[in-house]
């Protein structure tokens, strides 16, 4: 990597917008370390990418509270970290338009986002142009801000593909304009299995354990855990390797001897399921017992959230806007009758 290198990641509003294991130890903790050591740092709330799903102005307003609450009560330093929300900022749709214009249509067939509605029996009519069109808003978020890095899981790659592929597009057909950004593979738990046992850790999908719901709740998601099928009885020696309840334990509780015993007790079919996932909710509810703290004290006091996202907000207008004086000039939009400067 760079030495003085800056990172943009923006995360959808999708779901119910909460936060879960998954979210934390795939996409929190990796983004922490990388922007502990950058230059610059731009997190933002893609809530405009949420409209091809969310039709519900209460659930879209639930859902952006859910993760600006979340994301500030993991402890992002907002005095380094540029935090927005990305429809605060109206570049982001004007580069859309722009990049609209020299994004070939084959290229945006071929990505992931169109392709998967389409193999799970979505109808081509029925697809929204926001859906269709998600890649290059996507690249007009990064380009505006120049990163160096976007950090993303290798099932998010090909999305930093096209924004490069599209930048590429543009600086060829108008000279220099946009850096081609890095792609930083985040590997370390960035596919965590879900409760299920099958399937990556998804809110869509249900098979995913809190981190700021009520702790009733927390308590059914962690006890309807798959654990291991062959297990019938206690008394059953047990499968600790792949079994998700042990891959969370290994992940969340601190306390590893407690783990270790729990691993051998369970494999000696010697502790039920029950006591194994009682305490995993003990080591959960502990380890982000402040994070826990600060999401209610943040959500008491709705002034300090707005005062943090005004700051935010100016900061990457700032950037947003100068890039755009660059791009209008580039394409010819500014001229001597141009209104807008």
């Amino acid at each position: 990597m760079k030495k003085d290198y800056s990172i943009l990641t923006g995360i959808t509003p999708s779901g119910s917008g909460e936060v879960h294991i998954g979210n934390y130890f795939g996409v929190v903790v990796p983004f922490f370390k990388m922007a502990k050591n950058a230059k610059k740092v731009y997190f933002f709330i893609a809530d405009l990418h949420a409209l091809t799903t969310i039709k519900s102005k209460e659930e879209m307003q639930k859902n952006v509270e859910n993760l600006i609450l979340s994301y500030l009560s993991f402890g992002i330093d907002t005095e380094k970290v540029v935090f927005y929300r990305q429809s605060d900022i109206n570049s982001h749709s004007e580069l859309q338009t722009i990049l609209n214009n020299v994004t070939p249509l084959g290229l945006i067939k071929r990505c992931h986002a169109y392709k998967d509605k389409l193999q799970k029996g979505l109808k081509e009519d029925n697809v929204n142009m926001g859906l269709f069109s998600y890649p290059v808003l996507m690249a007009a978020d990064i380009l505006l801000y120049d990163p160096d890095y976007i950090p993303v899981g290798q099932d998010q790659k090909q999305h930093v593909e096209v924004t490069r592929d599209i930048a590429d597009f543009f600086n060829k057909n108008y000279g220099q304009t946009f850096k081609l950004p890095e792609f930083y593979t985040i590997k370390e738990t960035a596919r965590l299995i879900g409760t299920d046992g099958k399937r990556k850790m998804s809110k869509s999908l249900g098979n995913y354990i809190s981190i700021f719901e009520n702790e009733k709740k927390i308590r059914n998601q962690i006890m309807n855990c798959f654990t291991d099928s062959k297990r019938i009885h206690p008394t059953d020696k047990g499968r600790v390797k792949e079994n998700p309840i042990f891959i969370y334990h290994d992940l969340i509780n601190e306390n590893k001897k407690e783990v270790d015993d729990l691993k051998e007790r369970y494999k000696q079919g010697k502790v039920g399921d029950v006591e194994v996932k009682e305490k995993l909710l003990k080591a959960l509810l502990k380890k982000f017992s402040q994070q826990r703290q600060r999401y209610q004290e943040l959500k008491k006091d709705p002034v300090i959230i707005k005062n943090i996202l005004e700051k935010g907000t100016k900061k990457a207008q700032i950037q947003a806007q100068k890039k755009m004086i660059i791009v209008r000039e580039k394409i010819g939009i500014t001229n001597k009758y141009s209104l807008q400067i």
